[in-house]
């Protein structure tokens, strides 16, 4: 899904879809950021990558979006990130590797971009009720007008979308890693 799209969608479920905005793109992107992150953690994305190994180093950086190896390296060491080598290599050498890596807004499938407005409605309802302050600007959404005396009803809008959230992105998917 473009980015657009999915930014008009968040502006819809955050009920800031009408002109003037109250928040702007970059904003929503560093929310929607926040949320592939987190995301991440859960539902890392499979990565084939190859790792060349150069003569005069015994340090070779992983991709930095790696969160582990799954296979390929299993005749070095790795440590912190990093492939080590106890004498550098005569020659260069390729090295081909599976990890799991984080997403970019780009990778996650369009299946899941409603999982990632569940995490930020999530943190959008807790900000509103423990910041307090300003809110009667804030626009919320889904019905749900800012009163001083439905910061109840916030809580639990916050609790059903961050249980929504844990439920569908630890859900198990087809297949394994």
């Amino acid at each position: 899904m473009e980015q657009v799209v999915i930014l008009q969608k968040l502006r819809s479920e955050i009920g800031d879809a009408v002109k003037p905005y109250l928040n702007s793109d970059d904003e929503l992107l560093s929310r929607l950021e926040e949320a592939v992150g987190d995301y991440s953690k859960y539902r890392p994305r499979r990565i084939k990558a190859n790792l060349t190994l150069v003569p005069g180093s015994t340090v070779f950086p992983l991709p930095a979006d790696c969160q582990t190896w799954v296979s390929g390296l299993e005749d070095y060491e790795v440590l912190s990130n990093a492939l080590y080598l106890e004498q550098p290599v005569l020659s260069p050498v390729t090295v081909p590797f599976v990890y799991l890596g984080d997403h970019v807004l780009q990778t996650i499938p369009d299946r899941d971009i409603s999982i990632l407005f569940d995490f930020i409605m999530w943190k959008h309802y807790e900000a509103v009720v423990s910041e307090g302050a300003e809110i009667s600007g804030l626009k919320l959404g889904k019905g749900l007008d800012i009163k001083f005396d439905n910061f109840d009803e916030l809580n639990k809008a916050a609790e059903r979308r961050k249980n929504s959230y844990i439920n569908r992105v630890t859900r198990p998917l087809g297949g394994g890693t």
